[in-house]
């Protein structure tokens, strides 16, 4: 009788665990909020072809950001339905490759951190503002 009495309690407190490891991966990852971009501003430039055919360009760049450092940004221009993607420095600043764009389109910025983390996605308008660009209506 003495080994089914010190069975019992074992098995109830193994239950009892894996319950609560059930219980917490039924709920899914933890996920870690990450800031949105921040300090972002668009620079305009004009390119002209051959045929002397002028068009503007932006190039969004971002200040330091320690929670964005090594990160992949994404800019969308959700009026052009068109974006470039960008991998932040070490201290998290970034300089985007030439985006198409109309001043005023609304423009959809968010990063990936190198672990795999998605920051919040911030709105912004294509203007040249200064020191950052304006958020969106």
């Amino acid at each position: 009788m003495k080994t089914r009495t010190s069975t019992f309690p074992r098995v109830t407190r193994l239950a009892a665990a894996l319950s609560v490891v059930a219980a917490l991966w039924a709920c899914g990852p933890v996920y870690i909020p990450v800031p949105p971009p921040n300090q972002i501003a668009f620079t305009a430039e004009t390119l002209t072809d051959s045929a002397g055919s002028a068009r503007r360009v932006w190039i969004a760049s971002g200040g330091t950001n320690a929670a964005a450092a090594a990160a992949t940004f994404y800019i969308f221009d959700a009026d052009r339905n068109a974006g470039v993607i960008a991998v932040a420095r070490r201290d998290g600043t970034f300089q985007s490759p030439l985006l198409e764009g109309d001043e005023g389109d609304h423009v959809q910025i968010y990063f990936t951190d190198p672990s795999g983390k998605r920051s919040s996605v911030a709105c912004l308008l294509l203007t040249e503002q200064r020191p950052s660009a304006a958020g969106c209506p």
